[in-house]
């Protein structure tokens, strides 16, 4: 795929006297691309200014059609830990079935395979590039249990690609992981992280350290469980949250009269002796 710039009248090559000419030639899928000049000489210069200012690298990839032939914002000209440069675009955050992010930490989770059930995920992309997963279920600790707060049993981001493609993509999945369990009606999150790691990224979303958790086996009398990871001492994370509260249904007064479908509300054995199914209109 060719693109060229949009304008008509270009301006001579200061090296080889043609009319001057920058194009973006390819992109792959692995951030790579390829542009191609009026002359070699012209390329040897774009290239060593991109390397040398990368804010001038992205406008002039933005005005040659990066962001126009893609349908993604252009983040910046990222270095790809090598030789080469790698096209940045911006993280967005994005949905992702219970079938995918569960293959996903399988294959890229450092420590932990993926959870068997969950609430819900949120996920994360650079371009058409999947680059991290959060999976969101009930808390593991059975002391949470019933409380109004959820967990994020897993959070996922992958190592086998550049480190600049991947920035800020964790506190993304947090901060997006928290404002969904605050829509739908939690009032707290929590997750765990091992004693050795940082937690940077919880920090950057506003999470609070809480506690540490001594590792433990996590087999029972009644199910087995696997014990990978399990006695590594843990940090507790929290964040609390502020769920919209719902609409208060209309009360009964003995101020208006009661017709029969508000009776049959209130109380569904009065009319007919029967259990009758009643909308609890939760979610």
């Amino acid at each position: 795929m060719q693109m060229t710039p949009t304008d008509d009248q270009l301006p001579p090559c200061m090296f080889c006297g043609q009319d001057e000419r920058v194009e973006l030639f390819e992109i792959w899928s692995d951030h790579r691309f390829m542009t191609q000049t009026c002359c070699e000489t012209l390329h040897d210069s774009v290239v060593h200014e991109m390397t040398d200012d990368p804010d001038w690298a992205r406008t002039l990839l933005r005005r040659i059609g990066a962001d126009l032939y893609t349908g993604h914002t252009l983040r910046r000209l990222a270095d790809d830990g090598g030789c080469g440069m790698l096209l940045d675009w911006q993280l967005r955050i994005c949905p992702v079935t219970f079938a995918v992010a569960r293959q996903f930490v399988d294959r890229h989770h450092a420590h932990c395979r993926a959870p068997r059930c969950w609430r819900f995920g949120v996920a994360v992309r650079n371009g058409t590039t999947l680059i991290g997963v959060a999976m969101i279920g009930n808390p593991v600790a059975r002391g949470f249990a019933g409380r109004g707060i959820v967990e994020v049993n897993r959070l996922c981001v992958r190592r086998d690609i550049p480190a600049a493609l991947r920035w800020n993509a964790a506190s993304m999945l947090l901060g997006q992981a928290a404002r969904t369990a605050e829509q739908r009606g939690w009032s707290r999150i929590i997750t765990y992280t091992r004693v050795d790691e940082a937690g940077t990224s919880l920090i950057a979303s506003g999470w609070k350290r809480e506690a540490v958790v001594r590792g433990r086996g996590w087999h029972g009398g009644a199910r087995s469980r696997s014990n990978r990871n399990a006695f590594v001492d843990k940090i507790r994370w929290g964040k609390e949250l502020h769920p919209p509260r719902q609409a208060a249904r209309c009360p009964v007064t003995s101020q208006a009269p009661m017709d029969r479908t508000s009776l049959a509300f209130a109380t569904p054995f009065a009319l007919t002796g029967q259990p009758q199914a009643v909308p609890l209109g939760l979610f």
